[in-house]
């Protein structure tokens, strides 16, 4: 078998390593200033003002000891407030320079777990929040004639459209290869060592490269119940829309965000609905809450449990047991046993960060646990702050929410961009 050698890969076509193609395929930031970046950040807009080169050279080693992160920079010149106004506020250009050999692997579409996402889904933040800085989402909106509030809430489909986009807008398309799977990443005498296989025809492939980036996000391995019956097939793995389960009587089994709309969309679609979740009943109505005055799906579903509809029923502290080819599934309810009659069952039980193709290594990736109050839980490598390199593996950087330190808002999803892709072209002499 042929092995194939780039400079770098990036594992993940997600928004973290979407993001990265592009600025690894030549656009790279430069410093513009803005009015509102200079009236917030006086100091910051100083220290960048001399500047006329690209962003990726700074000495962000430099940054982090004045305390700076390389994330937090980049989040501010972007935006430079939470509200966009115009896209001259905008702290940062791109400018088109030479491209890095890479090549970008991912088993979806570009947008990572955005295309799985159910059909009506609404974002958990204003659109623009969602964007590259390189392609603002209301000059994607412009050149495409749509009539998009990025201040507001988007649709799943415009935000998955948007990011569809990217390669082609950004003369990326050749240098990513969706739907293959890397399976194994080893070590290598040229640094690392991949095993994918082509989906489609189960093809296997192999690439070697000196950097990697990996970026396959927090839910690169979808959870199982575990328990019989699991794959049965009125046993679904995800949630889409209510047409997808005609049928009456639904499970759905979770108790995050994307259940709770699952929830919601099937009760207002005329299900009945019972809803299991491990969580407390406080912890639930803790996000709600925390909720219920910004998300206008979170409002509705407080609306109907308030009301105490006959067709929603949750169940907190609850474990799904065995499911039966009859439609029965035998729950525990805070220790007491129940069976439910279903037509349907939907898992919205969420993801694991898969770091099971490492192997091989002299030392084993450290990992922290990271989670916030809103239900969302990855566990992190433990990077160098300056560069998002682990400190286990050198070469090794981590995308997105896998490195540590990393805020898990959407605002600082690929917030790792930069400093990456920086330390890569320094390493280089490319800067």
């Amino acid at each position: 078998m042929s092995i194939e050698h780039h400079t770098a890969l990036i594992v993940g076509g997600g928004p973290a390593g979407l993001a990265l193609a592009v600025v690894l395929g030549g656009w790279h930031p430069h410093y513009r200033g803005s009015r509102m970046f200079s009236e917030r950040y006086p100091q910051l807009a100083e220290y960048l003002a001399p500047r006329q080169d690209t962003l990726l050279g700074l000495d962000f080693r430099e940054l982090v000891r004045s305390g700076v992160a390389p994330a937090d920079l980049f989040r501010l010149l972007h935006h430079p407030r939470q509200r966009f106004e115009q896209l001259a506020q905008v702290a940062m250009e791109f400018r088109q320079g030479e491209p890095l050999d890479y090549l970008l692997l991912s088993q979806e579409p570009v947008g990572g777990l955005w295309n799985n996402a159910p059909r009506n889904l609404l974002t958990l933040s204003p659109g623009q929040w969602m964007e590259f800085a390189f392609y603002p989402l209301a000059q994607y909106a412009e050149e495409q004639g749509l009539p998009l509030d990025v201040n507001e809430l988007i649709a799943k489909t415009d935000l998955i459209e948007y990011y569809h986009q990217v390669p082609s807008r950004f003369g990326q398309e050749e240098f990513i290869r969706t739907g293959e799977k890397v399976t194994r990443i080893e070590p290598h005498e040229r640094g690392f060592l991949l095993t994918s296989t082509e989906l489609a025809t189960q093809r296997t492939r192999q690439y070697t490269c000196k950097y990697l980036i990996y970026a396959a996000g927090q839910r690169c391995q979808l959870r199982h119940l575990g328990v019989e019956g699991e794959d049965l097939p009125f046993v679904a793995n995800q949630y889409d829309h209510p047409l997808d389960h005609p049928h009456h009587r639904v499970m759905v089994v979770g108790g995050g965000r994307s259940a709770d709309w699952a929830a919601t969309e099937l009760h207002d679609a005329g299900r009945q609905v019972c809803y299991v979740m491990r969580q407390s009943r406080d912890i639930h109505w803790q996000l709600i809450g925390d909720s219920r005055n910004g998300l206008p799906y979170y409002a509705r579903i407080a609306e109907i449990l308030e009301s105490k509809s006959p067709r929603l029923e949750v169940l907190y502290r609850a474990r799904v047991k065995r499911i039966g080819r009859d439609g029965r599934v035998w729950l525990s309810v805070g220790g007491a046993e129940r069976v439910v009659q279903v037509d349907h069952l939907v898992k919205e039980i969420g993801g694991i960060a898969d770091y099971s193709l490492f192997t091989g290594f002299p030392v084993a990736l450290q990992l922290e646990e990271k989670y916030d109050n809103y239900r969302f839980q990855v566990h992190q490598v433990r990077t160098h702050a300056h560069n998002y390199e682990s400190v286990d593996m050198p070469n090794l950087y981590a995308g997105g929410y896998l490195a540590a330190g990393i805020g898990l808002v959407v605002i600082a999803m690929h917030g790792t961009t930069y400093a990456i892709a920086g330390d890569i072209l320094q390493k280089e002499d490319r800067l």
